[in-house]
């Protein structure tokens, strides 16, 4: 968990500011991942054989992700703990 720094009052409402912006930033992503993989997993009678809606869901949604993904430089940027 991260701390605001306890020094001057108006650099510590800045950086609240800049995590909770942050925040929705990725709450709002999260919820275009979540509405695309449910279209994704949606069985439409209009759909034609051999479609694979749920895959290209997931394709979609995990391009979301990793453009909400905040940028970071430095060695644990590479590590991520993700596979892909």
């Amino acid at each position: 968990m991260k701390h605001i720094a306890q020094g001057n009052q108006e650099s510590s409402t800045a950086v609240l500011e800049e995590r909770v912006h942050d925040l929705e930033r990725r709450v709002t992503a999260l919820a275009d991942v979540v509405r695309v993989l449910v279209r994704g997993l949606e069985d439409l009678p209009t759909a034609e054989p051999g479609q694979r809606p749920a895959a290209e869901a997931a394709r979609r949604a995990h391009d979301l992700l990793l453009v909400a993904e905040p940028q970071t430089s430095g060695p644990q940027a590479d590590e991520g703990g993700r596979d892909g």
